[in-house]
């Protein structure tokens, strides 16, 4: 969509998402469309109408087909029951989460969410063999904001369906960026009303029904705001296992800025205007929240249902890496699976990673804000 003035937020650098390509709203039905609107007094940007009245038609066309899903569906999906135990990939945003989530669906012996999915959770069981096409067309071949394919049958995040169903996540500040909201205080889940975790309960439980009716396999699931529903997770979906990704804060802190500034300008309704000092500072009241959860549920769980592991370990050593968290997690084989990942990363050797510099007064600062994160994951 043309824009009558840039966003001062967007990095230089960033791959360029087309207008055309699905955004986080893209998949909703028109009441809940129009409710996410009214909460934000429908503060769009001139710019954003373009995009905003797209939106429109396909929250329309959407309804109609959640209509189809339900009639032809419902009664599977309401009786459907989870192949095994979920596998949900955890942490902090850009610390691996995907290159994990990308390995584990690797296996045969589980499914994942798609980009069509979860784009799409009200009709992607009746809808894929006309859309299908359609979306694999308009998806980019990379992610915005760093090198990673892209494509409509890559893993997703299931958040980006709680979006799509309209029901309470951390992303529903990026539809309104400059508008002052306390969505992110969702990420301690802990602190949550009961109707808000009831509402997200039946939202994603809805999710892996639906995923379990169309694939019939465990599922393997992502999404970093999980980092802080670990307690009710594991209380929803019983004997459940979880990896947690860590990444050095150094590194972490300025891929997640530049990860919001991109998020932000690609799916809001409105240009971004904050400055650098009130990024950091969200970037920061996000981890306090999120692993303020975290830290106190973490040890609750038996160590055959919960492993950590560092981003840096992961790239270092893969094999090795993957193969100890099969082992602890009791999964399955790793044998069965070992020759596709090592095939991914020859594939990948030419890969560039973002670069990033840090002056030493932000540097200092995450000492200081970040010193239990360090701690707790070994980066003294």
């Amino acid at each position: 969509m043309p824009q009558s003035e840039p966003s001062i937020n967007k990095p230089k650098d960033a791959n360029w998402y087309p207008p055309w390509a699905p955004r986080f709203w893209h998949g909703m039905r028109i009441g809940d469309y129009f409710r996410l609107l009214k909460e934000n007094r429908f503060r769009i940007h001139p710019a954003r109408i373009p995009m905003a009245t797209l939106i429109t038609g396909c929250a329309a066309f959407n309804s109609s087909l959640a209509v189809l899903q339900k009639h032809f569906f419902d009664d599977r999906i309401k009786a459907a029951r989870l192949k095994g135990p979920p596998v949900f990939i955890i942490g902090h945003w850009r610390s691996g989460t995907t290159l994990m989530h990308e390995l584990i669906s690797m296996d045969p012996r589980y499914a994942f969410p798609s980009n069509f999915d979860a784009f799409l959770p009200h009709h992607f069981l009746v809808s894929r063999s006309i859309l299908y096409p359609l979306i694999k067309m308009l998806m980019p071949s990379k992610r915005p904001m760093d090198n990673m394919a892209l494509n409509v049958s890559s893993p997703q995040e299931d958040d980006f369906a709680l979006c799509a169903y309209g029901a309470p996540t951390p992303y529903r500040r990026i539809a309104f960026p400059n508008e002052s909201n306390n969505d992110h205080l969702q990420l301690n889940f802990d602190s949550v009303d009961e109707e808000t975790q009831a509402e997200v309960r039946q939202a994603m439980t809805r999710f892996l029904k639906t995923l379990t009716v169309r694939y019939g396999k465990p599922l393997v699931l992502k999404s970093p705001p999980h980092t802080g529903r670990l307690k009710q997770l594991a209380e929803w979906f019983p004997d459940a296992k979880f990896i947690h990704m860590s990444r050095d804060p150094d590194s972490l802190v300025l891929s997640t800025m530049r990860l919001w500034r991109l998020l932000d300008d690609v799916n809001g309704f409105q240009l971004p205007k904050y400055d650098d000092q009130q990024l950091k500072s969200y970037v920061f009241e996000c981890k306090d929240q999120m692993y303020t959860s975290y830290f106190q549920n973490r040890d609750s769980l038996p160590s055959n249902r919960i492993a950590e592991v560092k981003f840096e370990d992961l790239v270092a050593n893969p094999i090795a890496t993957v193969g100890a968290v099969y082992d602890q997690l009791e999964l399955h084989d790793f044998s069965d699976v070992r020759p596709k990942i090592e095939s991914y990363f020859d594939q990948k050797r030419g890969h560039k990673k973002n670069k990033f510099s840090i002056d030493e007064t932000l540097k200092q600062e995450i000492a200081t804000r970040w010193g239990e994160y360090r701690e707790a994951f070994g980066y003294k």
